[in-house]
């Protein structure tokens, strides 16, 4: 599988772009695996499954459209990289500091990119016009992108 990474700081525009990424590549026949780095406490939706959370190690959930894994403890970028082993290409949102992948660097000032670039980056996003290479909120920009990242991705 091949790998890319979304990073910048936080409502820098990385889910939206991620999604936006997800939903070309899919229809392009690629399969898409997304794998979030977030600081705060998960949120899940309040289900039968979800009350097992507070006393089980793991709890699973399977119905016949799609399957969940909740896990306890901290997992590293590796640990997660093994419950995508059927898709063609992950999105890696998050995880700055990774050096595994090429990374679509998401700007909301000019000024971000001291502080955001490692040599790893491939392109520069942003919600403003001027700030980065491409808008965020354009669709073209977005299929060029898609193209970019699929063309510079690297297997992990």
């Amino acid at each position: 599988m091949k790998a890319v990474g979304i990073v910048g700081y936080h409502k820098s525009g990385k889910t939206t772009l991620g999604i936006k990424l997800c939903k070309e590549l899919s229809g392009r026949g690629v399969r898409v695996g997304v794998i979030k780095h977030v600081s705060c406490d998960l949120q899940f939706a309040d289900s039968d499954s979800s009350r097992y959370r507070s006393f089980a190690s793991v709890v699973a959930a399977a119905s016949p459209g799609e399957a969940e894994i909740i896990v306890k403890g901290e997992k590293s970028l590796d640990d997660m990289l093994r419950y995508c082993v059927d898709c063609d290409w992950i999105l890696v949102e998050g995880f700055k500091r990774q050096r595994k992948f090429p990374k679509i660097v998401c700007l909301r000032s000019r000024e971000e990119k001291d502080d955001l670039f490692d040599g790893l980056e491939l392109f520069t996003a942003s919600f403003k016009e001027g700030v980065a290479d491409y808008l965020i909120s354009s669709d073209e920009h977005v299929r060029k992108m898609a193209d970019a990242a699929l063309e510079r991705a690297v297997q992990i």
